[in-house]
């Protein structure tokens, strides 16, 4: 049993049992609620830079704290007391960073340097009590003390200098866990990457909340209209896009093994969640836009920049991480990230020439938009699947014992696939190539939105470049990328200018190789030969010749030409080895005839069990014993002049013992023959 009021902190071994947030740790974090509250007050009057610049020391705060909760185990008096004072410190910071950002930078900088020197003194207590880990409290508790005493210092020192002293500060910290010595204690000491990625979703989380916060607090203070509250409601959906993406795709990813990718997830948490803290106050300021009137360029930038921001912050985490349930490769979210960024930036450059509505309204299409792709390429979660996935060897051996009865096996073609790397999934046309129609068109109509909108945003950084609208409006630079890149040319909207004459050069480029890939795509689908042949429902064992002979049957449903068709059948069957592994093998079936020159009708496939078939000394009445039988045809389809190929299997539930298939040909009075599939699927018994 462990004193309250003193023990030794714990070395945490990573690997040795999940370390769980403990309440201090979710406790200490509400002060940087408010902290993140106040500097995005501040954001407003001070400008974006002195925001940023106060930031990250309060991201450093709350980091240095989290990697000590990370590597140590404690909960005394004199810990809790040390991290509430902590936190009292933290919200000097918060109080001190409005006179700091108006150029008073003194109480700031003395506060964080407290705060450091407060992280300096917990790694010292651990140095004192744990010897196997004094060469890591050393390294560490000197690297947090260094930067204190040079915020320390900076207090003293007048501006400039004194923001000179802090850039030294905070690289002092943010360079320490790239240094070799680091590297070197970070294998000797490995840390909890589970809680840690935990503890960083946890104040991505806090962080989003202070968009509801800041938008809640407006609306209810400002007593706004209907008007106001819906438009609050509907930036508010922004918020909710990056939760999505960054919760499906960040916080249950694992980093990759490249060398680096630790390093990479670690530092692009700071520019998300500064992003995400001056995307809250963006989505309050966007409120006030106006119905008609181009947004202000302040809250233009502040969204469209935020935002972007965040959206290349998820890029280098997406490039960091590895999520296993994705159906394409990691590269296609990546781009799809960055281009977004791209377009973001490019539109707070241009929108002065587009209305306020219609700005948010792009902006928040593009939040959306990640979701939808997140939606598109992983529709199933990994966890769920393994939730619910039990291995084979542990059926076989319940239905053996009779405590699981028999369950049917699906196609193949629909089996779950788990881990693959990310270069061996599919890529884009194989993913297009293999879903449906709707997939194809949406995903074009949307490429084509944004390679206009892109074109469009080319266009308004000269808007003198393009005649034929005095002023240019960005609808009319819209409608003109529209002409360049299907080619129409109507000639009312015209480049005139060498930059404008530039963008039309690279968006024919672009319009021709978009088409050719749009027309490529969609014939490849459309000219794809797809199979017309019918299984019957259910395969009949009857004797035939005096032998018990296993009866498939298939028919050319659509009635064309294919020529050479070859067909193969096999079985599944249950098997343990010697040494009581469990196998599932797969037999090939004899057939009396497995190749038919001319596939036009009927055809049906017969297997003689005898002494010779891999059937004959397995009970087919016991569905413990064997699982199916697959069947597979493959022949040349005269129409498509392309080969075809189709694919059924047959449970054992789906076989039917002495009945016999009913007869489905007939003959017409001038000669024609009659294929009958209504009754394709009718067995009789024997």
């Amino acid at each position: 049993m462990q004193s309250r009021w003193f023990h030794r902190p714990k070395l945490h071994v990573a690997g040795h049992g999940h370390k769980r947030v403990t309440w201090l740790e979710l406790f200490y974090d509400l002060i940087f609620v408010a902290a993140i509250i106040q500097l995005g007050d501040g954001l407003a009057t001070a400008g974006f830079a002195s925001f940023a610049l106060h930031f990250v020391p309060l991201w450093i705060a709350w980091t240095g704290f989290t990697f000590y909760a990370n590597r140590f185990t404690v909960d005394d008096l004199t810990h809790r007391v040390l991290v509430l004072a902590k936190m009292f410190v933290v919200g000097g910071m918060a109080i001190a960073s409005r006179a700091s950002m108006a150029g008073e930078s003194a109480g700031f900088a003395i506060a964080f340097a407290v705060s450091q020197g407060l992280v300096a003194g917990l790694n010292w207590r651990a140095y004192k009590h744990l010897p196997e880990a004094r060469d890591y409290c050393r390294y560490w508790g000197g690297v947090f003390a260094a930067s204190s005493v040079i915020f320390l210092v900076s207090a003293a020192v007048p501006s400039p200098w004194a923001y000179l002293l802090w850039g030294l500060g905070l690289a002092v910290i943010l360079l320490a866990p790239v240094s070799a010595a680091a590297r070197s204690l970070a294998e000797r000491h490995p840390i909890d990457q589970e809680h840690l990625s935990e503890r960083y979703a946890l104040l991505t989380l806090i962080v989003l909340g202070e968009s509801f916060v800041k938008v809640l607090s407006y609306l209810t203070d400002a007593d706004a209209g209907a008007e106001a509250q819906l438009r609050g409601f509907f930036n508010l959906g922004i918020t909710c896009s990056v939760w999505w993406i960054y919760f499906d795709d960040i916080a249950g990813a694992e980093l990759r093994k490249e060398r680096g990718s630790w390093f990479v997830w670690l530092f692009s948490h700071l520019p998300l969640t500064l992003g995400v803290t001056a995307l809250g106050v963006a989505v309050k300021k966007a409120i006030l836009l106006e119905v008609g009137v181009p947004a202000p360029d302040g809250v233009r930038w502040l969204l469209a920049g935020s935002l972007a921001g965040v959206f290349t912050a998820i890029a280098a985490l997406d490039s960091a991480t590895e999520r296993p349930d994705v159906q394409v490769s990691d590269s296609l979210r990546i781009a799809a990230r960055l281009a977004s960024a791209g377009l973001l930036l490019l539109l707070a450059q241009v929108g002065s020439g587009m209305t306020g509505d219609a700005f948010l309204g792009v902006v928040a299409a593009l939040a959306v938009g990640q979701v939808v792709l997140d939606l598109v390429i992983a529709p199933a979660r990994t966890a769920d699947t393994l939730a619910h996935a039990v291995p084979t060897a542990q059926l076989a051996a319940e239905r053996r014992d009779g405590s699981r009865p028999a369950s049917a096996i699906r196609s193949i073609g629909e089996a779950v696939r788990l881990g693959a790397p990310s270069e061996f999934r599919r890529d884009l046309y194989f993913f297009f190539l293999e879903g449906g129609w709707s997939r194809l068109l949406l995903t074009f109509v949307a490429a084509y939105l944004v390679l206009n909108l892109f074109f469009a945003g080319l266009f308004m950084l000269e808007p003198d470049g393009v005649g034929g609208a005095e002023p240019l409006r960005f609808l009319d630079a819209f409608f003109l990328s529209v002409q360049t890149l299907g080619t129409i040319g109507y000639g009312v909207l015209h480049p005139r200018s060498e930059w404008a004459n530039l963008v039309v050069t690279a968006e024919a480029a672009v319009g021709m190789l978009f088409a050719a890939l749009a027309t490529g795509t969609i014939l490849a689908k459309a000219s794809r030969a797809r199979s017309a042949v019918l299984f019957a429902n259910h395969a009949v064992i009857t004797p035939r010749n005096g032998k018990r002979t296993l009866q498939l049957r298939v028919a050319n449903a659509r009635g064309n030409e294919v020529v050479e068709a070859s067909v193969s059948v096999a079985a599944l069957i249950e098997e343990i080895s010697t040494e009581g592994r469990h196998m599932r093998r797969v037999v090939d079936l004899d057939l009396q005839r497995n190749r038919q020159p001319m596939f036009a009708l009927s055809w049906t496939l017969l297997h003689v069990i005898d002494e010779k078939s891999p059937l004959y000394q397995v009970d087919l009445n016991d569905s413990d014993a064997w699982l199916g039988l697959v069947v597979t045809l493959l022949g040349h389809d005269g129409t498509y002049n392309q080969t075809t190929h189709a694919r059924h299997i047959y449970t054992p539930d789906m076989v039917r013992h002495d009945h016999h298939y009913v007869d489905v040909m007939s003959q017409l009075p001038d000669g024609r023959l009659v294929l009958d599939l209504t009754r394709f699927h009718d067995t009789e018994p024997d």
